[in-house]
C-alpha cells in the first residue's frame, strides 16, 4: 500500500495479536472498545460542523474536566481514502479518564476530497470544538494522515485563517503521532492524485515550517515500517532550526498501529507514550499567543 496504510487494518492487527495472547474469541477494535468503560465521559455524537456528510463531530466530555484544561481534538488515519471517528472511543477514554474533554471529527476522503479539501473540513471542525467550548485553548493530535493533517493545520495559516480562526491564538500545541511529513516524495497511487505535488510543494509538512507554530511534540514507533520515523525526526530539527519548539521520541518495538493502541487505558503502561503526551500537554501555556 506505498508508505501509507489503512489504520483500520493495522489497529485491527495490532489488537488481534494482543487479544490472542490475553483473551479468547477477540474481535479487533470492537472489543476494545467493547471492553472500555464509558464512566469517564459524556459523549455527544454526530454534532455537524458543515453540510457535507461526513462534517460530523463526536464530542466526548470528561466527568472530571476543568476549564483550565486544553481540549484535544484528535483526527484520524487512514491514508486519507478510509478510516472514521466511530472507532475511537479508547482513544477518547484514555484521555477523559484524567479530566481531558476530546472531540473526534470526520472528515472528506478520497475520491470525494483530495488536498487540500480534508484539511478545509478540519478547519471547520476546529472552529466548531471553539465555538462548543468557548475560551478553551485547543490542541491538535492525529495519527498517520490525521497527524499531517494537524501538523498542516499547526503550521500554516491558511486552513483555520479561512475559516475566521486565529492559529496562535486558539492552538496552543499539537501532537503528531506517526506523522507523515513529506520526507519522501509519492510515487504511488491514490497518493498522486491525492496529492498532485506528490509532497514536493507546499503540501508537504516539511516546507510549511519558516512562520513561529504553537510547540509540537512528535511521537513514532521505531518498529513503523508504513511512516519511517526519520519523518518526525526531520520535521523536528527543520522546526528546532528555526527557533520553535519541536519535541520527538521513539518508542522501542511499536508499529505504525502501536502508537494509537497503548493511548488505551488497557495498553498504556506498555510505553511511555501516553504520558509523555500529558507531560507536553501541561506544559503548554494556557492562553495568549502560542506560536514561537
Amino acid at each position: 500500500m506505498g508508505i501509507f496504510q489503512d489504520i483500520s487494518m493495522t489497529l485491527k492487527s495490532g489488537i488481534i495479536i494482543a487479544c490472542a495472547l490475553s483473551l479468547t474469541g477477540c474481535a479487533p477494535v470492537s472489543i476494545l472498545n467493547n471492553i472500555t468503560p464509558s464512566s469517564s465521559f459524556e459523549k455527544t455524537s454526530d454534532i455537524s460542523f458543515g453540510p457535507g456528510t461526513r462534517d460530523k463531530m463526536d464530542i466526548y466530555r470528561s466527568e472530571t474536566s476543568t476549564s483550565e484544561r486544553p481540549v484535544l481534538v484528535f483526527v484520524h488515519g487512514g491514508s486519507w481514502n478510509s478510516g472514521s471517528k466511530d472507532i475511537y472511543k479508547f482513544l477518547a477514554d484514555g484521555f477523559t479518564q484524567i479530566g481531558y474533554d476530546v472531540v473526534v471529527p470526520n472528515y472528506r476522503l478520497y475520491p470525494d476530497a483530495v488536498f487540500p479539501e480534508f484539511l478545509n473540513d478540519n478547519a471547520r471542525a476546529v472552529k466548531s470544538v471553539g465555538e462548543n467550548f468557548p475560551n478553551r485553548p485547543i490542541v491538535l493530535m492525529g495519527h498517520s494522515a490525521g497527524a499531517y493533517n494537524v501538523l498542516m493545520l499547526g503550521l500554516k495559516d491558511d486552513y483555520l485563517k479561512s475559516v475566521g480562526v486565529d492559529r496562535c491564538t486558539s492552538i496552543s500545541g499539537v501532537v503528531g503521532l506517526a506523522a507523515p511529513t513529506g520526507l519522501v516524495p509519492l510515487d504511488s497511487e491514490p497518493w498522486t492524485t491525492i496529492f498532485p505535488d506528490r509532497f514536493t510543494g507546499q503540501d508537504a509538512v516539511l516546507n510549511n515550517v519558516s512562520a513561529p507554530s504553537p510547540a509540537i511534540f512528535l511521537g513514532h514507533g521505531s518498529e513503523d515500517e508504513t511512516v519511517f520515523p526519520q519523518n518526525s525526526e526531520a520535521l523536528a530539527e527543520k522546526v528546532s532550526a528555526r527557533g520553535g519548539k519541536a519535541d520527538v521520541k521513539f518508542y522501542a518495538k511499536q508499529s505504525h498501529s502501536d502508537v494509537v493502541k497503548v493511548l488505551s487505558r488497557h495498553f498504556d503502561g506498555d510505553v511511555s507514550l501516553k504520558d509523555d503526551i500529558i507531560d507536553f500537554i501541561e506544559t503548554l501555556p494556557s492562553a495568549g499567543n502560542f506560536c514561537q
